[in-house]
């Protein structure tokens, strides 16, 4: 049986998290032969979301779908959510590890997608925004534009392997994961999943792209920061030269 982690960074997502435990269920229900654990890394939200997950987790666990809430006690970004969950996860017997959001923006309706490429022994499997299939659709004319434009440049410096660099939506095996030691990656925020993303292309003999639609949240506030693009146009020619050691 494959054996899938799921891991969701979380900050003040209580209005998102039952309907996402409550999806991922229904996809465990079509993938008897997985395994699945969600992962919550949760910020210490003060609206409760990790409490909200444990008393809410069991309607929705099933043989095969289990939920796990990780608490840090402090808010330090997203990369630190991450490094941290990865961390725990690594020492557990799981064969591949998905990262996705928490606001519902990536459907876990693709998550199938990525099962069936773990199971064809895919080691890196990235979902993204820019190849057929995919899209942004309820983004602005603006924001569409940064978002591509920052994504081909990326491309042009870094490989044009993958098409979306700064998508938050991925699988790694495990073996691959280990190897690009992600808790020695010092970038922060969305500039941790571009150095997560370039280590994992440098170490995988393949990468699978998958299109999906991203949809803007519907319940919360964007947690995504207004300097990003710039940090990350930056950031870019310094993982080319450092070969990701960022």
């Amino acid at each position: 049986m494959l054996k899938l982690a799921i891991a969701v960074p979380t900050y003040n997502e209580v209005t998102n998290v039952e309907a996402l435990m409550e999806s991922i269920s229904r996809v465990g229900a079509q993938h008897p032969d997985t395994a699945i654990t969600l992962f919550v890394l949760d910020d210490s939200s003060p609206d409760g979301t990790a409490s909200f997950v444990e008393h809410a987790a069991p309607r929705f666990e099933r043989d095969n779908f289990a939920v796990r809430v990780v608490v840090k006690p402090t808010k330090e970004g997203l990369g630190a959510a991450y490094i941290h969950g990865f961390r725990l996860i690594l020492n557990e017997e799981f064969d591949h590890i998905l990262q996705m959001d928490g606001d519902l923006s990536h459907d876990p309706r693709y998550i199938s997608g990525f099962i069936h490429q773990a199971q064809a022994g895919a080691p890196f499997v990235v979902a993204s925004r820019y190849i057929p299939g995919g899209g942004t659709p309820d983004w602005s004319f603006r924001r569409k534009f940064l978002s591509r434009g920052g994504n081909t440049y990326a491309r042009l410096v870094l490989s044009r392997e993958i098409s979306d660099y700064t998508g938050g939506f991925n699988m790694f095996s495990s073996d691959i994961l280990h190897r690009i030691k992600p808790e020695t990656i010092s970038a922060t925020g969305y500039g941790f999943i571009l150095v997560l993303k370039y280590r994992a292309l440098l170490a995988a003999q393949r990468v699978v792209e998958l299109p999906i639609v991203f949809l803007d949240r519907t319940n919360g506030e964007s947690k995504i920061p207004r300097n990003t693009l710039m940090r990350n146009f930056f950031l870019v020619p310094r993982v080319r030269a450092a070969r990701g050691d960022v």
